[in-house]
């Protein structure tokens, strides 16, 4: 059976959100490849920084490994924007950009404002 333990996990995992069907998370936001000339800790830097320069309401976090890196864009009032995942490529590197917005514009414009230079 299930220990304590066991369950105090699965409890978290459905409290935090963690399990959250597969359906539900192909709903929520756009997907889009990227690449970039730059490293993934130097990329992931730039896209922080474009998203903040795009809007005054927008902060950034930025996490770097070896190789890798993760922005996270949210909301001042905490609503996550976007994400974006990095992974060394050659000299640059490829990111998985899913943006959790609806833009009276197209998609693809509001991908090329958050890395433009990157």
């Amino acid at each position: 059976m299930y220990s304590n333990w066991n369950i105090c996990v699965i409890a978290l995992l459905l409290v935090s959100g963690c399990a959250m069907p597969a359906r539900q998370a192909a709903t929520h936001g756009s997907r889009h490849s990227h690449q970039f000339r730059q490293p993934p800790d130097k990329a992931a830097a730039c896209f922080a920084r474009n998203a903040e320069e795009h809007s005054s309401a927008l902060v950034s976090e930025v996490r770097t490994g070896q190789d890798t890196a993760h922005v996270i864009v949210r909301v001042k009032n905490g609503v996550t924007y976007a994400t974006a995942d990095f992974e060394r490529m050659g000299n640059g590197s490829r990111a998985s950009v899913t943006l959790n917005v609806t833009t009276s514009s197209r998609q693809s414009d509001l991908l090329d404002a958050l890395t433009e230079g990157c």
